[in-house]
């Protein structure tokens, strides 16, 4: 891979996690009733990232799937997601400076955690819409969020 395509992976990757920080900011301030609806929504978005993000890192690793667990506060899922977060910007800076980012699907994998996210950030942003509450951001605006000028 040419050293001069990681530094918009990179800023890929940074987008993906702030926003879902942001999707966690934002789902703090609903009731709960509002939060929780029929699909696991919180726990499962939580669940991808901590899956996929193990096969992005120099040593692929595809951790054990967490049982769902209805109860699971929204704090310790956020706190969760943070910790994810934290270690995903990790395995991808930790890949590309070992040169194997593009090698064994990582980068392939690095793309669906943002597409996965992406897709789940809409449905969140669509039931805010539908409470009539304006969201946070627009859930597939990265041109908007990696524009600096703007």
């Amino acid at each position: 891979m040419n050293d001069s395509c990681f530094p918009a992976i990179r800023q890929l990757a940074r987008y993906e996690v702030w926003c879902n920080a942001r999707v966690f900011d934002a789902a703090a301030t609903l009731a709960q009733p509002q939060l929780f609806q029929p699909f696991p929504f919180w726990f499962h978005v939580v669940e991808v990232f901590q899956l996929w993000s193990g096969c992005v890192g120099p040593t692929i690793e595809k951790p054990a799937v967490v049982p769902y667990d209805a109860k699971m506060p929204l704090a310790q899922l956020a706190r969760w997601n943070g910790a994810l977060s934290d270690a995903f910007l990790a395995a991808v800076d930790a890949s590309h400076e070992a040169g194997l980012l593009h090698r064994d699907r990582r980068i392939n994998q690095l793309f669906h955690l943002v597409t996965h996210g992406t897709h789940h950030r809409t449905q969140f942003i669509t039931m805010l819409r539908l409470l009539g509450i304006d969201p946070p951001f627009e859930p597939g605006d990265f041109g908007g969020w990696s524009n600096p000028d703007k």
